[in-house]
C-alpha cells in the first residue's frame, strides 16, 4: 500500500477528488487541518507521533538521554 497526500484548498476540488477516488473504489481519509489550534495540537493528534514523544519523555526521566541547552543547539 502507498499513501498519497493531496492538499486541497476549496470544497469544489475536494468534491472532484473524492468523486475520482470513489469511482476507483479506493479507500481514503479526509483530514481537516483547520480543526487544530496550533502545530502541537496537530502533532499530538497523531497517535504515532504522540507515542514517540511520550517515549522520549519517559526515556529522559529514566536518564536515557542527553539534555542540550537551547543556547547550545546551533553550536
Amino acid at each position: 500500500m502507498k499513501t498519497l497526500t493531496v492538499n486541497i484548498e476549496d470544497t469544489l476540488s475536494e468534491k472532484a477528488i473524492t468523486a475520482v477516488l470513489d469511482a476507483l473504489k479506493l479507500e481514503y481519509e479526509l483530514d481537516d487541518a483547520t480543526q487544530f489550534q496550533d502545530e502541537t495540537e496537530r502533532i499530538m493528534a497523531n497517535s504515532y507521533l504522540a507515542e514517540k514523544i511520550s517515549q522520549g519523555r519517559k526515556d529522559m526521566e529514566e536518564g536515557k538521554g542527553k539534555k542540550i541547552a537551547l543556547e547550545d543547539t546551533w553550536k
